[in-house]
């Protein structure tokens, strides 16, 4: 394939719930890096080993409220630099001159596809800040992820662009309507508002692949690059305040095959950045990659 390409890993927290087999609550992929550490480590090398080029902290739910749920507000900080030990611990185990990147997690405070903040700016900007401070010294990115409104990309991206760092700010758009933000504000608006930044790359992730094929057509129109990582759920819109990801399933139709085909059509659309979110384990990224460098 001609096209450069980056590509990145796929879900962590999917994979580590199956890997792990514990009942997933609220910590999710948290929950697995207290109790299996090296579980997360292997997943990253997994993924290292498919292909890709870039690996993401496993700390999408190391936040004060979620591990306020536990009474574990106290392990923040430890925590995030467990995750940030288990990805060097994987990217070390390779080559020294491996060019594996390292994505730093900006994620969702509260809960993700919400899209209110559930903070007030302050409050988020603080908690975004003390991720940042921890993260900063190890990460190669800041990915600000699953971003469902406006509001939530100004606050979380203001704080990613007071550093040093390359930036993403990756949106999740509805399922019905890729042109849309989670919280019914226009994709077009929102990249409209950032794209004189200093944000590198605009995403989309956590959304349906046919969703994510309409996004692109509004992607394509910014000049900035871009990238596409769907995930595999039959929906998220099961997913509230009183349970848990338990409740999410993977569609039927979601396999290998599918997946290729898809992320081969980003790419022809001239997507930069590919890979998976949720679902998508070390062997999706593994055929993609297979595909990219036939």
């Amino acid at each position: 394939m001609d096209k450069k390409v980056t590509l990145i890993d796929g879900g962590m927290g999917q994979e580590l719930i199956h890997r792990s087999k514990i009942k997933p609550d609220y910590l999710w992929s948290a929950r697995v890096l207290l109790d299996h550490y090296d579980l997360v480590v292997d997943l990253h090398k997994d993924f290292i080993k498919s292909g890709a080029q870039a690996i993401t902290l496993n700390s999408y739910t190391i936040t004060p409220d979620r591990l306020k749920k536990f009474n574990l507000e106290d392990i923040f900080k430890s925590l995030q630099e467990s995750a940030i030990k288990a990805a060097k611990e994987a990217i070390n185990s390779f080559s020294k001159d491996n060019n594996i990147l390292l994505l730093g997690s900006l994620p969702p405070l509260i809960m993700s596809y919400k899209t209110e903040l559930g903070k007030n700016k302050i409050e988020a900007t603080d908690i975004y800040k003390r991720i940042v401070e921890i993260q900063q010294p190890h990460v190669d990115i800041f990915c600000c992820e699953t971003v469902s409104s406006i509001e939530e990309a100004e606050v979380v991206s203001e704080v990613a662009l007071n550093t040093e760092k390359n930036v993403w700010l990756s949106f999740c758009v509805q399922e019905e309507d890729g042109t849309l933000l989670r919280s019914g504000e226009s994709l077009e608006d929102a990249l409209n508002e950032f794209k004189n930044t200093n944000i590198n790359s605009f995403l989309v992730n956590c959304s349906p692949p046919e969703a994510i094929h309409q996004s692109v057509s509004i992607m394509k129109k910014i000049n900035k690059p871009f990238g596409c990582l769907p995930n595999g759920f039959k929906s998220v819109n099961l997913l509230n305040d009183e349970n848990d990801v338990s409740v999410l399933e993977k569609r039927d139709d979601f396999n290998i095959t599918n997946f290729v085909r898809d992320t081969l059509r980003f790419i022809e659309n001239n997507a930069s950045i590919v890979g998976g979110c949720c679902e998508v384990s070390p062997e999706y990224i593994e055929a993609i990659n297979n595909k990219i460098n036939e």
